[in-house]
């Protein structure tokens, strides 16, 4: 036997390859971290007593779950994880929260080395690719600050690291998979129970007639704790959604992307609430005087208090008067796009659509952004430039290619359409209904999206060799030709 032919057919078993692959991501994650800490970077936790997202922070540690049970304005798992973290550790909860969020870091990468794997990616580039996200600036900034968008890109890419693990087969990875998605929906406000819904109805779909109505059971479980939430919501607060906040965030998108003279215009010709004239987020004694409601105690502190109770001592931005209002933010804002549906389109490439592409670390990472100005420099000129644009979007089209080709295996189309779908679903919320953090929203799918390009140009690549083999031979003239 030849040597070529030795080589031809020697091959690395499956599970070695995504060994090495874990091995890599788990070296490159422990040689990052120290190096980053070396320049300086350190976790910041000081944002939970002032966040507008979290309880007065001696609620969480004192009345837990009575302040849960009365949280309106968010999903629960940012405040229940905060909560937890205060009573096992109330004078320094990032010996809690730091630990949890480099894990949160290593799952990520681990996760991202599976997806590809799954999608058929060469196991040397699937681990080349999961290390460089787990060690990226993006990734160690978020790790680092104690805010729910490193959480929720955890929930992403492992939920659809178990999907691919699932094969498209019902069963516990399934049931894993979906138990990620309600996470995300009950972490994070952008994912709308409609969203966890639409995932369902896609895998349940895709997986064919004989496995649909067991696929269905799978999602079921993890659906009822969303359908339980909202079920909490609509009895307590007269709401079904998982945010009371959400009427006012798109009132808010609407009115700034519009001109001021449209709106000055819609004011003479529509009768608007007293909304219009308020501040979106104002405090609750002004939401109760400029609303004219009717000033009563709860005896539920999560409700009743105007500001918190810790410096700085803010708003508590779910007092009782901000579900009571909502209504009226959401009328105005429907009367605004009724009135102006093409002002309003027309003005999103000139307002949200540039701020959503804008580079995703936030200022409120400046601190540990100072420590490795270079690193993140070097990133955000990457991710900006044409190229990265051009091979984001070329890979992506291919990707969407493999959902609607014939020859995609059933499990990988799944995997696809759902990674595809996630990130269709965010631009889509991200540029119409917020006006001024839409940056933060693409880091949500920003993993997701270059996971899905490079899996796209490994399916491709053997087509396009197979391409350049066959135009080389038409034009290579034979010996024929040659006489």
């Amino acid at each position: 036997m030849s040597l070529q032919r030795a080589v031809v057919r020697w091959r690395i078993p499956r599970s070695a390859r995504a060994y090495a692959g874990l091995a890599l991501v788990g070296l490159t994650f422990v040689v990052s971290r120290i190096l980053y800490a070396a320049e300086g970077v350190t976790f910041d936790a000081s944002s939970i007593p002032w966040f507008s997202q979290l309880l007065d922070p001696p609620l969480l540690q004192h009345r837990l779950l009575e302040s849960l049970l009365y949280l309106h304005a968010q999903p629960p798992f940012y405040n229940l994880l905060t909560g937890v973290a205060l009573k096992l550790a109330p004078d320094a909860p990032a010996r809690v929260l730091h630990p949890f969020f480099m894990l949160c870091s290593l799952y990520l990468g681990c996760s991202a080395n599976f997806i590809l794997l799954r999608l058929r990616v060469h196991f040397v580039i699937a681990a080349l690719v999961a290390a460089a996200i787990t060690a990226s600036p993006p990734v160690v900034l978020f790790e680092n600050w104690y805010f729910y968008p490193h959480l929720n890109v955890t929930w992403l890419v492992g939920g659809v690291a178990w999907l691919a693990a699932s094969r498209g087969r019902p069963g516990v990875k399934l049931l894993i998979a979906s138990g990620h998605f309600a996470g995300l929906v009950l972490t994070r406000s952008l994912f709308h129970p409609l969203f966890f819904v639409l995932i369902g109805l896609v895998v349940v779909w895709l997986l064919g007639r004989g496995r649909r109505g067991s696929a269905l059971k799978w999602f079921a479980a993890p659906g009822l704790l969303v359908a339980a939430w909202c079920l909490k919501n609509e009895l307590l607060f007269d709401f079904p959604g998982t945010s009371s906040w959400s009427s006012r965030n798109f009132s808010h998108a609407v009115v700034s992307v519009l001109e001021p003279r449209l709106i000055h215009k819609a004011r003479r010709h529509h009768r608007f609430s007293r909304a219009i004239r308020t501040d979106w987020f104002a405090p609750g004694d002004v939401n109760i005087a400029v609303f004219k409601l009717h000033r009563h105690g709860t005896g539920i502190p999560a409700l009743d208090q105007i500001t918190k109770t810790t410096p700085p001592h803010m708003a508590n931005f779910n007092h009782f008067s901000y579900p009571e209002t909502q209504r009226f933010y959401a009328d105005d804002a429907r009367t605004l796009l009724v009135t102006y549906p093409f002002e309003f389109l027309r003005a999103l490439p000139r307002t949200t659509i540039p701020i959503f592409f804008r580079p995703v670390t936030s200022s409120f990472m400046d601190a540990n952004i100072g420590k490795i100005p270079n690193e993140t420099a070097a990133f955000n000129r990457f991710e900006a430039s044409a190229s990265a644009h051009t091979l984001l979007g070329g890979g992506l089209l291919l990707a969407l290619l493999r959902v609607l080709g014939r020859r995609t295996p059933r499990a990988e189309r799944v995997t696809w359409a759902v990674m595809l779908l996630t990130i269709l679903w965010v631009t889509c919320v991200g540029i119409v209904g917020e006006n001024g953090e839409n940056y933060r929203f693409r880091y949500n799918v920003l993993w997701l999206a270059w996971l899905a390009a490079t899996a796209g140009y490994s399916a491709f690549a053997p087509h396009a060799v197979r391409l350049t083999s066959a135009i080389r031979r038409a034009f290579t003239p034979t010996r024929a030709d040659a006489c």
